[in-house]
């Protein structure tokens, strides 16, 4: 039976569709496909290093005050030890969590001296396959009659379809919910994100409800032609004894039409729970 921000999450999103189906007849309507690749590699807090390509596709609804999304992540890895999630990958030791859970710690002199766990049996893995989709809905609370300035309310859902022996997923549901600010002055903008998440428990580790923020800047050029962004990626703890996740990231994008536009990242991660580098490009077009 769901819990009490459990539920507060899945009445925002029941709203929301409710809202999309009784509004989908008279609003402006678009449909876009989004598709994006991405490579990750760091050691986290374990004794080997894990190398993650994700390759996700998208496909949203857009009306004048919402927006429907489903996401289906394609993962490739050379550890089963970092689970999926949507807002990226969460160090929880896949099939060897328990020993994440119990805190199972070894001093490793060559790394600092800090505490790392080693998961044994795992030297000749690397796998590929689906990992658990995800469907996100966005409302517009408020839109300045300038549109420069927006205020959104925002909702999320990861459905459990992965086997979380894989590393794909943890085997549970996760939801989440949050609003974001955009505020834009002339060819800069300013951009925050929070969430607050219910992450579901695997087996033998228990997850904490983490809040995430997100923060950045960014500006167009070129006749918003091209745009370049840094923001900042933060949460609270995930995993007890363990730092949160923090990142910084930068961002390159460029419309080639008004339908079609690329963009490309990078991202350096600040904490033992983040990846130390990624890369990603991505793309879409608006039909």
């Amino acid at each position: 039976m769901a819990n009490k921000p459990q539920k507060i999450l899945i009445t925002c999103i029941g709203s929301m569709l409710f809202a999309i189906t009784g509004a989908g007849g008279i609003l402006a309507q678009t449909v876009t496909y989004s598709g994006n690749l991405q490579f990750s590699t760091g050691s986290y807090f374990f004794t080997e290093r894990t190398e993650s390509i994700y390759f996700t596709n998208s496909l949203s609804y857009s009306g004048d005050y919402v927006r429907l999304s489903l996401s289906v992540p394609y993962v490739i890895q050379s550890t089963p030890w970092i689970s999926y999630s949507p807002g990226g990958g969460v160090p929880t030791g896949g099939p060897g969590h328990g020993y994440v859970g119990r805190g199972d710690q070894q001093k490793d002199m060559i790394r600092g001296g800090k505490h790392h766990i080693d998961i044994p049996d795992t030297a000749s893995y690397r796998q590929a396959g689906l990992s658990d989709p995800g469907l996100n809905g966005s409302l517009r609370l408020y839109n300045s009659s300038s549109q420069n300035t927006t205020l959104n309310l925002n909702t999320s859902v990861k459905i459990p379809l992965s086997n979380p022996n894989t590393g794909f997923g943890t085997g549970a549901w996760d939801f989440g919910g949050g609003l974001s600010f955009f505020h834009r002055i002339n060819t800069v903008f300013l951009f925050t994100d929070v969430m607050y998440w219910q992450m579901g428990d695997m087996e033998d580790l228990d997850l904490k409800n983490p809040f995430s923020v997100s923060a950045g800047t960014g500006k167009a050029f070129m006749d918003g032609k091209w745009m370049v962004t840094a923001s900042f990626l933060g949460s609270t703890k995930m995993i007890d004894d363990f730092e949160p996740p923090m990142s910084l990231n930068f961002g390159l994008g460029h419309l080639l039409s008004s339908k079609v536009s690329f963009s490309g990242s990078f991202s350096v991660g600040l904490t033992e729970s983040s990846p130390d580098i990624s890369i990603g490009a991505g793309w879409s077009t608006q039909f």
